[in-house]
């Protein structure tokens, strides 16, 4: 894999999809890094810690398509690290080089293959108006619960509404209702509960 682009650019990237990947690895290392795959001039970054899944697509200068995993904290370092301009980064075997300006760093690959299958979505997006959804995940989202012995209180439900949609969090303590009229984002009398640390991402 080999492709070049702007500095700035794939810092961004790096800094969102890097949101979601694990701090720890735990049984799975290979979650502590970003994956990057190449197709074209289209370069996918995404970050998962299997419960939440971050994915970023960027165009890039492709030279060589290809799959690889890096070690996410130290590739944000290096690329924040170097001079604005054009970037460099291309992986051979278990390395990884990265050139801008003067300087060169190469550092060690996380077997792409150990990174795990993120299902995508399996049905078709809907949209909403993102400052109004934005404001009243704001409101409701510090009512959710952040003890996990309290699985489903550690979530925000999302339920359809005659003419809208409905958001309730809860810690058992305190109540936050958020009521979206003409949102119809789900089916009728459809409901989902959703992880708050997931929908924080979006506030």
């Amino acid at each position: 894999m080999k492709f070049r682009c702007e500095r700035e650019a794939l810092e961004k990237a790096l800094a969102i999809a890097g949101r979601a990947v694990s701090s720890r690895g735990g049984s799975l290392p290979v979650l502590s890094g970003v994956h990057l795959e190449l197709n074209g001039n289209q370069l996918q970054l995404t970050g998962s810690d299997l419960d939440l899944t971050i994915s970023v697509t960027m165009d890039v200068a492709g030279d060589t398509d290809g799959v690889a995993v890096l070690p996410a904290k130290l590739a944000a370092d290096i690329v924040r690290a170097v001079a604005d301009g054009k970037i460099e980064l291309g992986v051979s075997d278990d390395e990884a080089h990265i050139s801008a300006g003067r300087s060169e760093f190469s550092l060690r690959v996380i077997p792409a293959d150990e990174f795990p299958q993120i299902a995508g979505p399996s049905a078709e997006a809907v949209e909403l108006d993102a400052g109004v959804f934005k404001d009243a995940l704001r409101q409701v989202i510090p009512a959710a619960s952040s003890d996990d012995s309290r699985p489903i209180l550690t979530g925000v439900l999302m339920a359809a509404e005659e003419g809208g949609l409905r958001l309730v969090a809860t810690d058992s303590y305190r109540l936050s209702v958020r009521d979206l009229p003409g949102s119809t984002v789900l089916g009728s009398e459809q409901s989902v509960l959703v992880p708050s640390r997931s929908l924080n991402e979006l506030a």
